[in-house]
């Protein structure tokens, strides 16, 4: 799992020689490094007069954009260039690095013997710590799996994250402090704001076919994937081919998602169309003992067994860059969730009309819709989490370096999934495959912004403004979907097979860490297992973490040695 970061060093001559990772890759600038095999970010350098500039992670900024941006008014934020990345500027006395919007690419850092230390991982910098898991953090994930958590804190002791949207200055021998640069966008007429996302998106799928040799793509047959795979293949020039990865259950070879996808995929003389067929032994909650460690619990986790087997097929194909969907309902939908919103701001009627919409695509109750929510509430929360963990999940303990404005909280759930799917890309890492999600891309996200709130999605209209921006793109047949098929079967099939691994698992981490009773959540997901309604977004993020502390505990830090100590030893 490739990963990059810096350092700043402390401003006296008798202060220890700074800390790097062992087996890292310095880069021109300076004290700025590169760690991993396979493809890493890719990294763009330039100077301008007594200041040096560096992009790092999915992007096609020049030398001469870098340099110009440089020679501008730099501090306040970078241009909303193409891609997902992290931005650096070293200065007199220090370094500023800039966090994505989204958090689609988290920064963290931490204070090391008078120096700061920052990196695209928390993970590696608890190896420079010498700390453990935040039990904090952890209880934060487990109350409210959708919620911002600590948004100053990881899921490491002593490890603090760069909340995104705000840059973080380091001085020499000063402490770190971070400041908001990015503000939302301005709302524009439908009319301006279809053909300023349909931009966007071509130019961040342009990045992706920049840096592969040969992309890959899943296609669902759902409106985000398929519009991601429709553009690389009308884009892809020369000897570059795009293989689209459509998986289905061994059972069915025709019907729904599957048929939707072969609409998409047929006569698109520059796609191979591959189905993944998944028998019972990919269902939900196999594997888990597969998987590896990342900075926090991938929401891959309890579906692991199929990706796993996705990304061996996908690695042995040849592909060097994999494009998912995955943020683009957070992106572009309105959710069950916002119908609650709307009711707190007095949209009372609005919000009942809203919430029976989305029941009766989903097929239930608007209680049982309510009760699937990942913030349905402390009735449910409260069976299986302790009230050391409902504690510990109150918000303090953090660096008070940074407050999160009310206008942050329309962006709140697609932050959380950015920096999960950064996890799930970590996880993807460890199997040699590059997953990227061009959804959650700067550029993308501020245009998506940009549509009024009434041109957005409903139960109504789905995605409108991906079918008006892709109109040219895609198939009538995709365009006409109005929602897309739902997993709660499988995961309920493979409880059913997996529950007595799965019980087994209770009594291990977070129970010795005192966080859960095991006797409630088992009784719990037995219900689920027999088939009832379950609210699978408090459930599973418990199984996930109990994955992942036992993973990451079990794990080797990653080792870090002095500057010297690296020249010797090269």
């Amino acid at each position: 799992m490739g990963w990059f970061g810096g350092v700043v060093t402390a401003s006296t001559s008798s202060a220890p020689r700074p800390m790097s990772p062992t087996w890292s890759v310095e880069l021109s600038c300076g004290a700025l490094w590169t760690v991993g095999p396979g493809a890493g970010p890719t990294v763009t350098v330039a100077g301008a007069g007594p200041l040096t500039g560096a992009v790092l992670g999915s992007h096609t900024v020049s030398e001469d954009d870098l340099r110009a941006w440089l020679q501008g008014a730099w501090r306040a934020g970078p241009p909303s260039w193409a891609g997902t990345y992290a931005v650096v500027v070293a200065h007199h006395g220090g370094a500023t690095v800039f966090a994505d919007p989204v958090h689609a690419l988290p920064l963290y850092f931490c204070e090391v013997e008078g120096s700061v230390v920052w990196a695209s991982s928390s993970r590696a910098l608890s190896g420079l710590t010498g700390t453990g898991v935040d039990l904090a953090w952890v209880s934060g994930l487990l109350v409210d799996p959708a919620g911002p958590h600590l948004p100053e804190r990881s899921a490491f002791q002593q490890v603090y994250a760069v909340p995104p949207g705000h840059r973080l200055n380091m001085r020499r021998g000063g402490q770190a402090v971070a400041d908001r640069w990015w503000s939302s966008p301005r709302t524009l007429p439908r009319t301006e704001a279809v053909p300023r996302f349909g931009k966007a998106l071509t130019g961040a799928v342009e990045v992706r076919l920049a840096q592969a040799e040969l992309l890959s793509c899943d296609l669902s047959g759902g409106l985000d994937s398929t519009s991601l795979c429709l553009l690389a293949e009308q884009r892809a020039t020369g000897a570059r081919h795009l293989t689209a990865w459509t998986v289905h259950p061994v059972s069915r070879d025709h019907g729904g998602d599957l048929d939707h996808a072969r609409e998409a995929a047929h006569g698109r003389l520059g796609m191979r169309h591959e189905l993944l067929a998944l028998n019972e032994s990919e269902l939900p909650y196999s594997g888990l003992a597969r998987m590896p460690p990342t900075d926090e619990p991938a929401p891959s986790t309890i579906t692991c067994a199929r990706h796993i087997v996705a990304y061996e097929r996908i690695r042995i194909a040849g592909s060097t860059l994999h494009m998912t969907g995955d943020g683009g309902d957070a992106l572009l939908m309105q959710s069950p969730e916002s119908a609650l919103r709307s009711a707190s701001r007095g949209r009372v009627i609005r919000a009942l009309r809203d919430l029976h919409g989305w029941a009766k695509l989903d097929r239930r109750s608007p209680v049982g819709l309510l009760r699937q929510s990942p913030r349905a509430g402390d009735g449910v929360s409260s069976r299986w989490l302790t009230l050391k963990a409902q504690t510990m999940a109150a918000p303090g303990g953090g660096r008070g370096v940074v407050g999160f404005l009310r206008s942050d909280a329309e962006l709140l759930a697609l932050r959380g999934i950015g920096r999960t799917a950064h996890a799930d890309a970590q996880f993807a890492g460890a199997f040699e495959v590059r997953l990227e999600a061009p959804f959650l891309d700067r550029a993308v996200m501020e245009t998506a912004l940009t549509f009024r709130v009434t041109d957005r999605g409903s139960p109504w209209s789905y995605k409108p403004q991906l079918v008006a921006a892709m109109r040219d793109v895609l198939p009538e047949a995709i365009t006409r979907r109005r929602t897309k098929g739902g997993t709660d079967a499988d995961h309920h099939l493979g409880l059913r097979a997996r529950l007595s691994e799965v019980s087994d698992l209770l009594d291990g981490w977070l129970a010795g860490h005192g966080l859960i009773d095991p006797k409630a959540l088992r009784q719990e997901l037995y219900l689920a297992a027999l088939g009832r309604d379950a609210p699978w977004g408090l459930l599973e993020p418990v199984v996930s973490a109990e994955v992942w502390g036992r993973v990451v505990e079990a794990s080797p830090p990653t080792e870090w040695t002095r500057s010297r100590e690296r020249q010797e030893a090269g």
